[in-house]
C-alpha cells in the first residue's frame, strides 16, 4: 500500500485538475446561456463567439458578456440574474454531487461523512472549490491584489459596454395643458406623460420629498353630448378631480413614482389615459381638454407627509346649485378646488387686520365646516380659495360675504359664535335664487344683464327686504319657537339659518344696518368671484411668497389661474405642438422642446413664421403678477372687476392670456416684448438627455466646457458684451472715487460679490485674488443670506461672528456680482431684487443666459445685448446634485472676469495708482498662458479631450492613477458589507450542514475524543464571535490592504485651500448621501495651511482616510505654503497606534512623496517654467553634468588625452558659470531631480544668499575694472550727463539733506514719475541696490538703481487683440521671465527678477493649480462612489440600489427661503429706494447750497440775505 500511494495521489491530483477545468467551463457556460436567453444575439458568428468564449472559460476561467443597456434594453434585474446565475449553478452542482456521492457510499455500506467525501472524491473536491471560487468572485466581487487584467478572474463575468452599464423647498409647480387632442388620440397620452415626467425630473432639483398631480375628467362622458337633436343647449361641463400623490423614499426616483401613480389612477390596463378615444377629445367634435397640474415638495414648515403633499384640497367635492352664464340657468353640479403652491403663506388680512396662518387655518375649520386636511401652510391657501371662489353659487357667495365682508367677524381659532353650516347657507341662498329667477324670467334674460350695476342693486334690494322680513319673524317669535311650536325639519333648518344670520348681521338700520352690506356682498361675489378675481383677492390680502396655481372643477374645462410673488413661475407656449407647459423652474418648461407631438405638428397657415415658434412668459415675481389662461371657444370668461384688463391671444388665437400686475411700478405691458423665444434662439440651451451616470457625464464635460468658455471669451458674444458693460461700470466707479464724488470711509464697498454655498466659496477665492491685486479698493464677498437678513427684513437679523451690519456696510451704488450657477437659488435671486435699491450696476454669473436671475436683470436693464449684465458658463441645467462641472466652469469664468477687471484698471495710470495696484500686465500674461495650457491638464485628469473623445492611453495615466486610488478606498468602505455577506454564508453553511469549521476538520482527520470535541467546539464558538473581524482580515490579505486599520466605518478628511476643500467635501458627501449605512461615509474638510491639524488630528484613528492637495512648492512663492501643507499631513500621519495610522494621499504637481503618506498622485504641469524654476533646473542640470564628467574622467584617467579633456572641461565649466541661466531653453527639466518641499525651501534660501553675495562682490569689483585709458574716457563722456542728472535728482529726493535716501522717500519719488509701478517692485529695486543692507541708499547706490530698469514697465505688452478688443495676451515665452532676462542690465540679480513673478505664482495657484486638484478629487471620488453604488445591485439581483447623483432631500437648487425669509423683500425694496432717493436729494441740495454760497459776495452773506429754501438745505445736511 505504501508503494502505490504516491501514484494514487498523482492520479487524484490529475483528476481534480480535470474536473476543476470542467466545472469552471460549465460555470462560465451558465453565464453565457443565461445571457443568450435574456438578451438578443450578439453581433458576429455565433459559432465563432461560442468557440472564443469556450477558449476563455477553459484557459482563463472568465467570460465577457456584452449587454449594453442602451442597445438591448436589459433591465437591472436581468443583469443581476446573469451575474448571479453562475455561482448559484456552481453551488447547487457542488451540493448535488456532495450529497449524491455520500448517498452512493452509504448504499454500499461505506459510512462516510461529508468531509470524507469532499477530500476522497476529486470530482466533489473540484466542484466545491469551483463553487467557493464562484461565490468569492461573482457574489463578493473579490479580485486579487494588482490584478489589472481587462477581465475578471475565474468565475466572474465582465459586461462590457458603456461605462455606466459595465459590470465586472424647496418646492416646485409644474404641469402641462394638452390643447392638441392628438397628444391623446394617437398613443393614449404616453408621450404626454413622458413630457410630464421630464418636467418632474427638472423640477425635482428644487427639492422633492413628495409630489402629486391633479387632473380632471368628466363625471360622465354622455353628459357632454346633446340629449337630443332639438336641444338648443347642452348641459355645462361636469368635471371631477383625480389627485395622485406619493411620498418619495430615500433611494427611489420621485418622477417615476409620480408617473406610476398617475397611470394607476388615470390609465387603463393598457396604459392609455381614460377617455383617450372618446369623441369629446376629438379634434372635430370634442370640447374637452386634458391638463395636469402638479407639484413637488421639499418640506420647510413641517415634515414630509402624505397629508402635506400637493395638490391641496380643503373641502371635499360637494354638489351646489350653480348658475351657468352660457345657459342662463341653474344646475346641480359638483365643485372642488385644488391649488399647488411654492413658497410660504404667513399672514392673511381680514377686515384690515393680519392674522397668522395657524389662526386662519383653525378659523377655516369652523367657517368651512371641514377638518383641517393638513397642518402645512399651503393647505390654508386651499381653504381660503374655497371661501373666495363663489361665482355662480349664492350659497358660496353668502358664506364669502358673511365671513369676509361683515365688519363684526373676527378671525379666531375658537370663534365665540357658530358659523352657519352649508345646508343653512343654501337656505339663505334660496332667497337670492328666487329673486334672480324672477329677473331672468322678466326683462333681464341673461345673467350678463343681471350682473349690471343697476340690476345688482335691484336684486340686492329685493333680497334685503325678504331677509329683513324673515329676521323680523325670528326676533318676534323669540323663545316661543322652541317651547310651543314644533316645526318640520325643513322649517327648522330655515329658522336656524336665519337665527344664525342674526348673530352676524343686523336688520335694524338704527343698529348699523349690516344686512344690506351682507346682501350686496353676496350679490357681488355671485357675479364677480370667478377664478381670476378670487386669486386676485387672495394675493391682495395675503402676506408671504407665492408661486401659485389655482384650478376649480367649475373652470378646469377652460381656465387655470397662476400667480407669482416672491416665487418664480414660467409658462411656455408651443403653438405647432398644441402644448402649454408651466412650472416654477424655467428649465422645466423647456421639456416640450425634447418631444414631438405623436400626431404631428399643427399647421397654422399664418404668414408670420415666428408666430409658430415656442415662446415663454416669465411672470413678474418681484412686483406680483396674476395670469389667467382661457382656452374656451368663446371670449374669455372674466368677471366685471377685471374686464378692463388686456386680453392677449396666443397659440394661434386658441388661448386667451390675461395678466394682472399688482405693482404699479411695472412698466412693460406689451406681452410680445416680454416673451422669450425658445426655438431658434442661440441663448436657449435644451435640456440634456437622461444618462445613467450624470456625475460622470459632468466630469467628462469639464475640458469641453472650460475650452468653450475660453473660446467664447476671445470672441464677440454675450460674455464679451457683459464684460464691456462691467468695464464701463468700473471706470465710472473709479472716476467718481478719484474725483472725490464718492466719499471714502471704512464701510465703503466698491465691489460686492454674493452667492450661496459652492457658488459663494468660489466667489470668495475670486474676491481674495481681486483684493490682493488692488488693496486700496474695498471688495467683499458676502453670503446672500446675510444680505437678506440685514437689508431684506422688517427686523434686521444680526450677523453674529461677522463684521457686517447696516451701519458698517455702505452700499451706495457698488458694483454687484451675483454668483449663482443655477440662477434660481432663493438667496441670490432675492438679492438680485433687493440690491436694485442700492446699485445700478448688478451683474450675474450663471449657467446660461436663460435663468431666473437673468430674467430679473433683463427686466432691470434693456433686453438687448449692448446692455447685457449676464455672464454665462453655458453649462445648462445639470441635474446631478454632486457639483463638479458647474463649480469648475464658474471658477474658469471668474478667472476670465478677473483678468478683464485687472486689465481695465491697470490700463489707466490714475486708476492703477488710486487702487494701489499690485498686479501688472506681465502677471496677467503669465496667468493667461497658464489658463490656456490648463485645458490639456484637465484632459489628462478626466481622460477625455475638449471634443468629448477619450484621450490616448499614454495620456490617461493620471486618470487611471486617480481611479485606482478610488478603487482602493472603495474597498475600505465595502469591506464591512462583504464581511457581512461572508459571515452570512459561513453561518448558513455550517449550521445547515451541522459541521462547523474546526469541528469538521477534526472529525475528518479522525479526532473524535470527547475532550477534543469540546475543544473544537470552543474554538468554533470563538470563530463565530470574531467572524466579522476574521472575514475583514481575509479580505485585506487577499486585496493587499493594510491590516492595522480599525474595522469600523470610514471617515474621509479633505485638505486643501478653502474653496477646494469645501467644494470637494460637498461633492463627496453628496455622492454617499443615499448609500446604505453598512457602506456609509463621514466626510470632513479643513485647510492644511491653517486649521486642519487643530480640528482633525484628535480624530485621527487607524484607517482614517486623508486626501490633501499640495500647492506647487517648486515655485518660491508657494514653497512655504507647500511645506506647511506637508507638515500638516506628516503630523496627522505620525499619530499611530499599534503601528497603524491614517491612510493619506496627496495630490499635487510636485513628484516628491511624503515619507508617511500612503500615496502621492502627481499632476503633470502643462505650463512653461517660471524663472526661479529655470534657475534651479539649470543648476541641477549643471551639477549632473559635472558629476557625469567626473565619473567619466575617473574611468579614462589612463588615456593619453585625459589632460586635454580636463582642460576642455575646465573651459566649458568656466563658460557655463558665466551663462548659467542660458543653459537650457526647453520647457522640460534637464535634471531628473525630485525635490521635497523642505529641499526646495533650502535651495531657494541659498539662491537668495548667493544673489546678495554677488551684489556685494560686484560693488567692490567695480573700482578695479580699469580696462584702458581710451575705454575709460569713452565711458566717462557717455555717462557724465547721466551722472549729473542723477545727482540733481538725488538731492531733490533727499528732503532731509543727510546724503542718503530711505525707502519711503524712494517710493514716493518714483511713483510721482510713474504711478503704475507697484510698491512691491520698487521695494525689490531698493533692496537690490542697497548692498550694505542698512535701509538707506547712498549716491553711489542710487546711481546704480538709476541705471536699473523697471522690472516690468520696460517690457512693452499689449492689452488688445487685432480686432481692438480688450484682451489679455498670453505670454509666448519659452519660460516665464525670458523677456525679462533679455532686457536685464548688468547688476540685476536673477533671483530679484524672479521675485517679481511671485504674485503671478500666487495667481497660478489660486486660479489654475487649485482647480486641477479639485477636478482630480472629483475623478477619484466618483470612482469610489460608483464602485459602492454598483455593488448592491449586483448582490441583490437589482433589488437594492441607489443613485449617487441624488441625495435624500433631492435639493439641487434651494428655491425657497433658506434660512432667511424673503416675504419682506418687496416692501423693503420700496422703503430702501425711497430712503436712497431722499438721501440723494439731500446731498444734491447740500452741494447746490455750497456752490451757491461760494459764488455769493461776502457782503450778501454778512447781511444774512439767504433764501429760506437754502437755509433748510443746510439744516438738513447737518
Amino acid at each position: 500500500m505504501g508503494e502505490v500511494k504516491p501514484n494514487s495521489n498523482y492520479h487524484h491530483s490529475i483528476h481534480s485538475l480535470l474536473f476543476y477545468l470542467l466545472f469552471g467551463t460549465l460555470h462560465e457556460g451558465c453565464h453565457l446561456a443565461v445571457t443568450t436567453w435574456l438578451t438578443p444575439c450578439r453581433d458576429g458568428s455565433v459559432a465563432t463567439n461560442w468557440l472564443l468564449d469556450l477558449a476563455r472559460a477553459v484557459t482563463g476561467r472568465y467570460s465577457i458578456l456584452h449587454i449594453t443597456t442602451e442597445e438591448y434594453g436589459c433591465t437591472e434585474w436581468d443583469r443581476g440574474f446573469i451575474l448571479h446565475s453562475g455561482w448559484i449553478f456552481s453551488v447547487m452542482l457542488a451540493l448535488f454531487l456532495l450529497c449524491s456521492c455520500r448517498s452512493y457510499k452509504n448504499r454500499r455500506n461505506e459510512s462516510a461523512s461529508y468531509t470524507a467525501v469532499l477530500f476522497d472524491s476529486p470530482m466533489v473536491y473540484a466542484a466545491v472549490l469551483t463553487a467557493v471560487e464562484a461565490m468569492v468572485t461573482d457574489l463578493l466581487h473579490f479580485t486579487p491584489k494588482y490584478y489589472h487584467a481587462p477581465v475578471s478572474n475565474t468565475s466572474s463575468s465582465q459586461f462590457s459596454g458603456s461605462i455606466a452599464d459595465v459590470l465586472i423647498v424647496y418646492c416646485g409647480n409644474f404641469g402641462i395643458i394638452l390643447l392638441n387632442p392628438m397628444w391623446l388620440n394617437v398613443d393614449g397620452g404616453r408621450t404626454a406623460l413622458e413630457v410630464l415626467e421630464k418636467m418632474v425630473e427638472v423640477t425635482m432639483m428644487r427639492g422633492a420629498q413628495s409630489g402629486g398631480v391633479v387632473t380632471f375628467e368628466p363625471t360622465s362622458y354622455s353628459s357632454l353630448l346633446p340629449k337630443s337633436s332639438s336641444s338648443s343647449s347642452t348641459s355645462p361641463l361636469s368635471l371631477r378631480g383625480i389627485r395622485s400623490r406619493t411620498i418619495n423614499a430615500k433611494r427611489s426616483d420621485l418622477s417615476h413614482r409620480i408617473i406610476a401613480k398617475i397611470k394607476k389612477d388615470n390609465c387603463t390596463m393598457r396604459g392609455s389615459l381614460r377617455g383617450w378615444n372618446k369623441p369629446e377629445y376629438n379634434v372635430n367634435s370634442g370640447r374637452l381638454i386634458r391638463a395636469f397640474f402638479g407639484h413637488t415638495r421639499f418640506a420647510t414648515s413641517s415634515k414630509a407627509s402624505f397629508d402635506g403633499t400637493h395638490p391641496h384640497q380643503w373641502s371635499e367635492r360637494r354638489t351646489y346649485t350653480i348658475y351657468n352664464n352660457m345657459t342662463n340657468s341653474s344646475f346641480n353640479m359638483g365643485m372642488e378646488n385644488f391649488i399647488t403652491h411654492n413658497g410660504d403663506f404667513e399672514f392673511f388680512q381680514v377686515n384690515g387686520k393680519y392674522y397668522d396662518v395657524e389662526v386662519v387655518q383653525h378659523w377655516l375649520e369652523h367657517v368651512l365646516g371641514c377638518a383641517m386636511p393638513a397642518t402645512v401652510d399651503s393647505s390654508g391657501i386651499a381653504g381660503v380659495i374655497d371661501l373666495l371662489r363663489s361665482q355662480g353659487s349664492f350659497a358660496l357667495s353668502a358664506r364669502y360675504s358673511l365671513c369676509l365682508k361683515c365688519s363684526g367677524v373676527k378671525v379666531e381659532a375658537e370663534p365665540d359664535r357658530a358659523f352657519p353650516e352649508m345646508s343653512e347657507y343654501e337656505v339663505i341662498a334660496g332667497y337670492f335664487e328666487e329673486e334672480l329667477d324672477k329677473m331672468l324670467n322678466g326683462s333681464s334674460k341673461t345673467l350678463e344683464q343681471c350682473g349690471q350695476d343697476d340690476k345688482r342693486a335691484q336684486l340686492a334690494a329685493a333680497v334685503t327686504d325678504l331677509l329683513r322680513h324673515q329676521l323680523e319673524k325670528v326676533v318676534s317669535v323669540g323663545e316661543t319657537r322652541n317651547s310651543t311650536v314644533r316645526l318640520s325639519s325643513k322649517h327648522d333648518t330655515a329658522s336656524s339659518a336665519i337665527e344664525k344670520l342674526t348673530q352676524f348681521v343686523s336688520w335694524n338700520p338704527e343698529e348699523g344696518g349690516s344686512l344690506a352690506k351682507f346682501v350686496r356682498g353676496t350679490v357681488d361675489a355671485f357675479f364677480d368671484n370667478d377664478l381670476l378675481h378670487s386669486t386676485r383677492l387672495f394675493l391682495e390680502n395675503a402676506k408671504g411668497s407665492f408661486g401659485l396655481c389655482v384650478v376649480s372643477s367649475l373652470d378646469a374645462g377652460r381656465q387655470v389661474c397662476f400667480a407669482a410673488r416672491g416665487q418664480t413661475l414660467s409658462i411656455a407656449f408651443y403653438p405647432r405642438k398644441g402644448l402649454i407647459c408651466f412650472g416654477s423652474e424655467q428649465a422645466a418648461v423647456k421639456a416640450g422642446l425634447n418631444y414631438e407631438n405623436p400626431g404631428g405638428n399643427l399647421i397654422s397657415g399664418a404668414d408670420d413664421k415666428e408666430a409658430d415658434l415656442a415662446v415663454r412668459l416669465d411672470l413678474d415675481d418681484l412686483g406680483g403678477e396674476i395670469c389667467l389662461l382661457d382656452w374656451g371657444f368663446s371670449e374669455p370668461a372674466i368677471s366685471a372687476p377685471n374686464r378692463n384688463l388686456t386680453v392677449n391671444k396666443l397659440m394661434n388665437g386658441s388661448v386667451s392670456v390675461v395678466l394682472l400686475h399688482q405693482s404699479k411700478m411695472f412698466k412693460d405691458s406689451n406681452l410680445q416684448r416680454r416673451m422669450i423665444l425658445l426655438e431658434s434662439n442661440e441663448f436657449i440651451k435644451p435640456l440634456l438627455e437622461n444618462g445613467t451616470d450624470p456625475v460622470l457625464a459632468d466630469i467628462r464635460d469639464i475640458p469641453k466646457i472650460c475650452s468653450q468658455i475660453q473660446e467664447d471669451w476671445h470672441d464677440i458674444g454675450l460674455n464679451r458684451m457683459t464684460a464691456w458693460n462691467l468695464a464701463n461700470c468700473i471706470r465710472s466707479r473709479l472716476t467718481a472715487r478719484v474725483d472725490g464724488d464718492i466719499e471714502a470711509h471704512g464701510g465703503q464697498i466698491d465691489i460686492l460679490v454674493t452667492g450661496c454655498e459652492v457658488s459663494l466659496w468660489v466667489a470668495e477665492q475670486f474676491v481674495s485674488d481681486l483684493q490682493k491685486s488692488f488693496p486700496k479698493l474695498v471688495i467683499r464677498a458676502v453670503s446672500s443670506n446675510k444680505l437678506l437678513g440685514l437689508f431684506g427684513q422688517e427686523l434686521a437679523m444680526p450677523c453674529t461672528g461677522f463684521p457686517y451690519s447696516q451701519k458698517s456696510m455702505d452700499l451706495k451704488d457698488p458694483i454687484v456680482m451675483i454668483v449663482s450657477h443655477s440662477g434660481g437659488t432663493f438667496g441670490p435671486l432675492a438679492c438680485s431684487n433687493l440690491l436694485q435699491s442700492f446699485s445700478s450696476s448688478i451683474f450675474a454669473v450663471t449657467s446660461e443666459w436663460d435663468t431666473q436671475i437673468g430674467k430679473q436683470l433683463r427686466s432691470m436693464y434693456s433686453d438687448d445685448l449692448l446692455s447685457s449684465r449676464i455672464f454665462s458658463t453655458d453649462c445648462g441645467v445639470r441635474p446631478a446634485e454632486p457639483c463638479s462641472v458647474s463649480v469648475v466652469a464658474t471658477h474658469q469664468l471668474l478667472t476670465n472676469i478677473f483678468e478683464h477687471i485687472c486689465i481695465t484698471i491697470i490700463s489707466n495710470p490714475h486708476f492703477s495708482h488710486f487702487s494701489g495696484s499690485q498686479i501688472t500686465e506681465r502677471d496677467l500674461q503669465i496667468l493667461e498662458r497658464c489658463n490656456q495650457e490648463n485645458i490639456k491638464a484637465l484632459e489628462e485628469i478626466v481622460g477625455v479631450d475638449r471634443d468629448g473623445d477619450e484621450i490616448h492611453e499614454r495620456r490617461s495615466k493620471t486618470e487611471k492613477e486617480l481611479r485606482a486610488a478610488g478603487d482602493l478606498w472603495s474597498e475600505h468602505i465595502l469591506e464591512n458589507a462583504k464581511a457581512y455577506i461572508m459571515s452570512f454564508v459561513y453561518i448558513v453553511v455550517t449550521v445547515t450542514s451541522g459541521y462547523s469549521l474546526v469541528t469538521g476538520i477534526a472529525l475528518a482527520i479522525g479526532m473524535k475524543a470527547e475532550g477534543v470535541f469540546h475543544l473544537t467546539r470552543f474554538v468554533d464558538s470563538l470563530i463565530y464571535f470574531w467572524l466579522p473581524q476574521i472575514n475583514i482580515t481575509i479580505l485585506r490579505l487577499i486585496q493587499g490592504r493594510n491590516l492595522r486599520h480599525r474595522m469600523v466605518g470610514r471617515t474621509v478628511v479633505v485638505g486643501d485651500c478653502p474653496w477646494v476643500a469645501q467644494s470637494a467635501e460637498a461633492f463627496l458627501s453628496k455622492i454617499f448621501a443615499c448609500s446604505y449605512s453598512i457602506a456609509g461615509l463621514n466626510v470632513l474638510s479643513g485647510n492644511p495651511a491653517d486649521h486642519l491639524v487643530h480640528r482633525m488630528t484628535h480624530r485621527v484613528v487607524r484607517g482614517s482616510l486623508l486626501i490633501c492637495g499640495r500647492p506647487d512648492g517648486r515655485l518660491p512663492a508657494l514653497t512655504s505654503l507647500e511645506a506647511s501643507t506637508c507638515l500638516s499631513v506628516n503630523q496627522a500621519s505620525s499619530i499611530q497606534s499599534i503601528g497603524g495610522t491614517c491612510e493619506s494621499i496627496t495630490i499635487g504637481h510636485n513628484k516628491s512623496k511624503l515619507p508617511l503618506s500612503h500615496k502621492a498622485i502627481y499632476l503633470k504641469s502643462h505650463r512653461p517654467l517660471f524663472l526661479s524654476e529655470k534657475v534651479l533646473d539649470d543648476i541641477d542640470a549643471h551639477e549632473d553634468l559635472i558629476r557625469q564628467r567626473n565619473e567619466s574622467n575617473r574611468v579614462k584617467q589612463g588615456s593619453s588625452t585625459a589632460a586635454l579633456r580636463r582642460l576642455g572641461s575646465l573651459l566649458m565649466d568656466t563658460a557655463r558659470s558665466n551663462t548659467l541661466l542660458d543653459l537650457s531653453m526647453s520647457r522640460s527639466r534637464k535634471a531628473k531631480v525630485t525635490r521635497s518641499s523642505a529641499s526646495l525651501l533650502g535651495a531657494y534660501v541659498n539662491l537668495e544668499k548667493e544673489a546678495r553675495k554677488k551684489r556685494t562682490q560686484s560693488v567692490e569689483g567695480e573700482n578695479t575694472q580699469a580696462s584702458g585709458i581710451s575705454d575709460f574716457i569713452s565711458k566717462t563722456i557717455k555717462e557724465r550727463q547721466g551722472v549729473e542728472n542723477a545727482r540733481r535728482l538725488f538731492k531733490k529726493i533727499d528732503s532731509r539733506g543727510n546724503g542718503s535716501i530711505e525707502l519711503p522717500e524712494f517710493i514716493a519719488a518714483y511713483q510721482k514719475i510713474d504711478p503704475s509701478v507697484p510698491e512691491t517692485h520698487l521695494t525689490h529695486m531698493f533692496e537690490e541696490a542697497d548692498v550694505t543692507e542698512d535701509g538707506k541708499l547712498t549716491f553711489d547706490e542710487f546711481l546704480k538703481v538709476s541705471n536699473m530698469p523697471n522690472l516690468l514697465a520696460d517690457l512693452v505688452v499689449k492689452n488688445r487683440d487685432s480686432r481692438g478688443l480688450v484682451q489679455v495676451q498670453a505670454s509666448q515665452e519659452r519660460y516665464f521671465g525670458e523677456e525679462l532676462r533679455k532686457h536685464c542690465r548688468h547688476g540685476v540679480g536673477a533671483f530679484a527678477m524672479s521675485a517679481s513673478q511671485h504674485f503671478s505664482m500666487e495667481l497660478y495657484e489660486s486660479r489654475i493649480a487649485s482647480m486641477q486638484r479639485f477636478v482630480a478629487m472629483t475623478v477619484m471620488f466618483h470612482q469610489m462612489g460608483m464602485r459602492v453604488q454598483s455593488f448592491f445591485p449586483k448582490i441583490s439581483f437589482g433589488l437594492l440600489g441607489y443613485r449617487m447623483d441624488r441625495t435624500h432631500s433631492i435639493m439641487r437648487i434651494a428655491t425657497t427661503a433658506s434660512p432667511v425669509s424673503g416675504a419682506d423683500v418687496r416692501e423693503k425694496m420700496d422703503e430702501l429706494r425711497l430712503m436712497i432717493q431722499v438721501d440723494r436729494s439731500v446731498r444734491l441740495i447740500s452741494r447746490t447750497w455750497r456752490k451757491w454760497k461760494a459764488a455769493q459776495p461776502t457782503s450778501l452773506l454778512d447781511k444774512g440775505k439767504l433764501p429760506i429754501l437754502v437755509e433748510r438745505g443746510e439744516h438738513s445736511q447737518e
